[in-house]
């Protein structure tokens, strides 16, 4: 099969490798579709940020098969073990893999386990004509939505969580701090969670548009200030909770105009802050400031949680869409054909204002 195969940072090939055989737990999938992520394309550019050690360590090991966390793959064959998935389901992976065996996944609580196994980060990703992966990863979609929408799905799962872990109350006045992918998701999610107004912060007029037609209130960063606007709409109290939904490099989160301080600043006292984004480096805080609002500082968990008897927030987030409650086609904008197209890709993701695109790029493998 052919497969985009890493030798270094920024330095990466198509080749033809051996197809993988699924293990006893695991099911083979073809794959159709692959999203590239932001933090994806930070790391093969050799940024310091989460995973950045998972991805030395493999590529100080000899060429690797890297990325590829976000897709759209089916069935052909399944282990052994397989219980849940068939041959012929479509699935996509909200799921990073517990070990199954720390105190934490004993006890129910996987979401916490502090040994997960990442898709395309400690293992191989779906950038291959064929991937094998834990079932237990993998969630099946509805046939209504496309390959495209099920390739976007993953940063959907993870907005679900955001939202879900953030205590939005019905009635909750709730701002956002950046409505890229997850910032425009979490905006739309926390409207379905009952939130009264959702005010959106951007410079990017399209894109606040966009989210004004979904029922979200836009706040352009370029033509006001998003705080004192954010402030005054809220009677002078400051959001409920905040999303801030901007990574890269910030300096300061509690002073200045970094998006994470901005969020810090449109908060009210009591409130909640909820961190999206993956910063670049490390940022400077007051304890201070943040004891002296009383202000809790979200960092949400990963993979996938319960909802219900049955019902997880992996398989919430392909019903959300199916039933039309949250939109991600707006943001599949650009997409190449084959894996021979990954740098072009990576160059698209990384620099989506330059190529007028609102999300990642997204490549066709079949």
């Amino acid at each position: 099969m052919r497969a985009v195969v890493c030798a270094d940072f920024e330095n990466a090939s198509v080749q033809e490798i051996d197809r993988p055989s699924p293990k006893a737990d695991e099911v083979l999938l073809e794959i159709h579709r692959v999203q590239l992520s932001v933090t994806e394309c930070a790391l093969y550019q050799g940024h310091d940020i989460a995973h950045a050690d998972s991805i030395a360590s493999r590529l100080a090991d000899g060429p690797a098969l890297l990325f590829g966390h976000e897709f759209c793959g089916t069935v052909i064959e399944r282990g052994s073990a397989v219980e849940t998935l068939a041959v012929g389901d479509r699935v996509y992976a909200p799921s990073k893999i517990p070990c199954e065996s720390c105190s934490y996944c004993e006890s129910g609580f996987n979401q916490y386990c502090p040994s997960k196994t990442y898709i395309g980060y400690d293992i191989p990703g779906a950038l291959a004509e064929y991937a094998a992966f834990p079932a237990s990863a993998l969630r099946r979609v509805p046939d209504t939505l496309s390959d495209a929408e099920v390739a976007a799905l993953q940063p959907l799962a993870s907005s679900v969580l955001c939202v879900a872990n953030s205590g939005i109350q019905p009635g909750d006045r709730v701002a956002v701090i950046g409505t890229g992918v997850m910032g425009y998701q979490c905006g739309q999610l926390a409207r379905t969670n009952g939130a009264e107004e959702v005010f959106v912060v951007d410079i990017d007029a399209e894109k606040l548009d966009i989210a004004a037609d979904r029922g979200l209130t836009p706040i352009n960063a370029a033509e006001t200030d998003p705080v004192e606007a954010i402030v005054e709409r809220t009677d002078g109290v400051g959001a409920d909770v905040v999303f801030s939904a901007v990574g890269g490099k910030q300096s300061h989160a509690t002073a200045g105009d970094d998006p994470i301080a901005q969020a810090v600043a449109a908060v009210r006292a009591g409130g909640t802050v909820v961190q999206v984004g993956y910063i670049i480096g490390d940022i400077s805080f007051s304890a201070r400031a943040v004891r002296k609002q009383s202000i809790t500082w979200q960092n949400p968990v990963t993979g996938i949680a319960p909802t219900g008897p049955g019902r997880d927030t992996g398989d919430l987030a392909a019903r959300l869409v199916a039933d039309g409650r949250v939109s991600v086609s707006e943001y599949i904008t650009h997409e190449r054909a084959g894996l021979d197209a990954f740098e072009e890709a990576v160059e698209i993701t990384t620099n989506k204002a330059d190529y007028g695109a609102r999300g990642p790029a997204q490549l066709t493998v079949r």
